[in-house]
């Protein structure tokens, strides 16, 4: 098979539907499938220990958006931002939505506390909000929050 780029285009669009479609049925399997390994998770998030309580990022989102146009997500952590010890970045991810990745945000140690807050649009039903930060020292950790879209926004 000759892989034109009408081809390419059209197996990917297959595949990000497979996978949006995954999303939607059972969040838990699309999570599984996408995120990888080295990502570490509180073991328990009302009982964070050690290095969990800086490096989980806590999110704030509404249990319920009417509106999948304009949905906040806050993020907010308490990581040391020193020369050898930051926040190096912020990835927002939705596994069930059309449009997975909702902002990548880069930090230095000189930006002070990692602190978001923004809107995105999202597709309507149940779904999951990653939030995976990358710190100089300790590697990758995700936060995550449920969130309902009553509305679809894509």
């Amino acid at each position: 098979m000759k892989l034109d780029r009408r081809n390419f285009v059209k197996h990917v669009s297959i595949g990000l539907f497979t996978m949006s479609f995954l999303g939607k049925v059972d969040p838990k399997l699309a999570a599984a499938i996408a995120l990888p390994d080295d990502i570490q998770k509180a073991k328990d998030i009302d009982n964070l220990q050690g290095l969990e309580k800086t490096h989980t990022p806590k999110l704030k989102i509404p249990m319920v958006a009417e509106d999948g146009r304009f949905v906040p997500i806050e993020l907010t952590l308490d990581h040391p931002m020193e020369k050898d010890h930051f926040v190096e970045s912020v990835d927002v991810i939705v596994l069930s939505d059309p449009i997975t990745t909702k902002g990548r945000f880069l930090f230095s140690p000189q930006n002070g506390k990692p602190h978001l807050k923004f809107q995105t649009r999202m597709a309507a039903g149940t779904t999951t909000v990653y939030a995976v930060i990358a710190c100089s020292k300790h590697g990758r950790w995700v936060g995550d929050a449920m969130i309902r879209i009553v509305g679809g926004g894509c």
